[in-house]
């Protein structure tokens, strides 16, 4: 079904606007190169305007039929994305075009045509670096997640007046440890647990193993220090967050699961836990989300992610600002996908839990 705007006259109005204002540049600073307007006489750049100015006008006329409006509609969009093409994507063709057999960066002033020519030589490297991103983000969130789950299990468990003493005393130790694990992971910089992690962690298995560190840095590598960092923050977080699902759970769940002969473990396994972590999804997923922005620290240690690949950049081209500008867009576009994909999958989530009985 088409869905009705709710803003059609300030939509209409703000997009003539538009269009009128990108009618202007192309009259008054014409492009050069590849253009849909240069070879143009002036009559015919002004028709543009000439139509926009004049559907407007007509769009705010008492008694304009549906058709009409419908038609003025239609073509100040097509005008508006014609200008689109004309003021974005034909730029970067002509970039293109002019620093693709370059053998030096254009100079500072040419802002477009140097990272065009920076895209063109290291588009590989930001491919690579965007791989390793995307490998770390999506690991360390498994595998934190994982842990967030042994360490909720630790964090909800409550002391009952007929555990033994040995029982109580296991209970009391691992709520304990869980929370100092989770206040000094999200209490400390993940750039300084990155520095902790990667040059302590070897150092110290080497004494406790009794084995040369050069032996024990083969196998504790940058990715490898990179994916233990991010597991263990994701997993300090992730345990809060499943923490608060597990207790937005109503009460009344555990009751009837109780009620229906299950014990306590069985109760919190098959009927609160599962309802849980469904009310935890989106703050999990989300955590897939910073991840990808977040390892950007482990550059610090060398890991040669997104971010440090446009740093690598920086330097090889002496450019400031347009490899960042590049990976910034490249993070963009990847967060911004992977959020619709991970709404679509929490939309079908929810429509199959309204199917679900409850133990109500």
């Amino acid at each position: 079904m088409h869905r009705k705007s709710r803003y059609p006259n300030i939509t209409v109005l703000i997009l003539g606007i538009a269009v009128s204002l990108f009618n202007l540049k192309t009259i008054l600073s014409p492009m050069t190169g590849l253009s849909l307007f240069n070879q143009l006489p002036l009559l015919l750049k002004i028709i543009p305007l000439i139509l926009t100015v004049g559907g407007i006008v007509i769009w705010f006329l008492p008694k304009i039929s549906i058709k009409t409006k419908t038609f003025i509609k239609i073509t100040i969009w097509v005008l508006f994305f014609v200008y689109l093409v004309e003021n974005l994507v034909l730029p970067i063709i002509n970039s293109y075009l002019s620093v693709k057999d370059l053998q030096k960066i254009p100079d500072r002033s040419h802002f477009l045509d140097s990272m065009i020519y920076i895209v063109i030589r290291y588009w590989p490297d930001f491919l690579r670096g965007l791989a390793v991103t995307l490998r770390l983000s999506l690991s360390g969130t498994l595998i934190g997640l994982l842990l967030g789950l042994i360490l909720v299990f630790f964090r909800t468990i409550t002391i009952k007046e007929h555990d033994s003493e040995l029982m109580a005393f296991i209970k009391k130790v691992g709520l304990a440890s869980s929370k100092i694990y989770v206040n000094i992971f999200r209490g400390t910089p993940m750039m300084v647990q990155a520095v902790i992690i990667y040059y302590l962690v070897p150092v110290a298995l080497a004494a406790v193993l009794k084995t040369p560190q050069a032996e024990i840095d083969k196998l504790f590598t940058l990715m490898t220090a990179g994916l233990v960092v991010v597991s263990l923050n994701t997993a300090a977080y992730l345990t809060e967050v499943l923490r608060g699902g597990i207790a937005s759970v109503d009460k009344g769940q555990l009751e009837a699961a109780r009620s229906l002969g299950m014990s306590y473990g069985q109760s919190m396994r098959y009927v609160v836990f599962p309802q849980g972590i469904r009310n935890a999804l989106p703050s999990i997923c989300n955590e897939f989300l910073i991840n990808i922005k977040d390892t950007s620290v482990l550059n610090v240690i060398g890991v040669a992610e997104l971010f440090f690949v446009a740093q690598d950049a920086k330097y090889r081209y002496f450019r400031t600002y347009e490899p960042f500008i590049i990976a910034a867009v490249i993070y963009l576009v990847v967060t911004l996908s992977t959020s619709k994909i991970i709404q679509k999958i929490e939309k079908k989530m929810n429509l199959e839990a309204k199917e679900l009985p409850s133990c109500n």
